[in-house]
């Protein structure tokens, strides 16, 4: 218990003596990528007929944080509260509205499997120690996605046959891929650089590898079945912070102002970006109850 309390004690402190420039660049940081995001949300949005500003597509994403940090539903509150937005200030259909979030999810994918191949240097110590286990995870995915895919194929092509009246002669430029994927590696570059300044702001100089492989973490944390991946984001940071060589004292620090800056500042700031945008009655919209 002794050990524990001096644990605790030492995180703290090594938190509050946190360099105040590094913790201001991280912020920054974090702000820049809820901007990019706005900016590719917008990007989508024309690109299927509907005209939305940078300030209120910016606003669907913090308020979609918003929602994700304070309910349980998963990612679908807060992908139900920017199509609740979109629909109001983009001045889409329901099926466009839904459709930019599928393509908005979908145009993460490459960055994300470029990250984690980018990840691959600083986690292939941990493959190499633990292969059997490693071969183990491969084999459920490699089976979990054999069951599901006949039924996401379904779901799919449900969808796609649902929206195929509002997206006829529908065409999407080169043009218009092209800056979507832009500002995907720019939303999720911005992330590892953020976890580099939280890293630096404590005294912990991350290499790239490792800070890529921490947003993976946290990426993977952000799908469990907690509000706002609470237990297991922070789990998953501090494990690897502590696989990379840190000590726990600063592994704790470390991610506690991770958590500050992704969890407490942006649920803040949503919360006050709903209030601005509706309010009690745009939040029981996403979460499919009447207003």
């Amino acid at each position: 218990m002794d050990a524990l309390k001096n644990t605790l004690s030492l995180a703290a402190a090594a938190l509050v003596n946190a360099d105040p420039w590094w913790v201001t660049a991280a912020v920054l940081l974090y702000l820049l990528s809820v901007t990019a995001s706005g900016a590719r949300w917008r990007v989508l949005i024309h690109a299927l007929g509907g005209s939305i500003s940078l300030w209120s597509s910016s606003a669907a994403v913090l308020a979609g944080i918003f929602v994700n940090n304070v309910t349980p539903t998963g990612r679908l509150g807060g992908e139900a509260c920017r199509v609740a937005i979109t629909r109001l200030r983009g001045r889409l259909n329901l099926p466009l509205a839904t459709l930019v979030v599928l393509c908005d999810r979908v145009s993460d994918g490459p960055v994300v499997a470029l990250m984690a191949l980018v990840a691959l240097p600083a986690l292939g110590p941990l493959l190499a120690a633990r292969w059997r286990a490693a071969i183990v995870v491969a084999a459920i995915l490699v089976g979990v996605v054999v069951l599901l895919g006949g039924w996401f194929r379904h779901q799919l092509r449900a969808a796609v046959t649902a929206w195929q009246r509002q997206l006829t002669g529908l065409r999407v430029s080169r043009w218009t891929i092209a800056k979507v994927a832009v500002y995907s590696v720019i939303v999720w570059f911005e992330d590892v650089l953020r976890l580099m300044a939280v890293g630096a702001a404590c005294g912990v100089w991350l290499t790239v590898p490792q800070a890529a492989a921490l947003a993976t973490l946290i990426l993977l944390g952000g799908f469990a079945p907690t509000v706002g991946g609470l237990g297991a984001v922070e789990g998953g940071l501090v494990a690897g912070l502590a696989l990379f060589g840190v000590p726990l004292e600063t592994a704790l620090a470390i991610t506690a102002l991770e958590r500050l800056i992704s969890y407490v500042m942006t649920t803040v700031l949503g919360g006050v970006t709903v209030l601005a945008l509706g309010g009690t009655s745009l939040l029981r919209l996403s979460l499919g109850r009447e207003a």
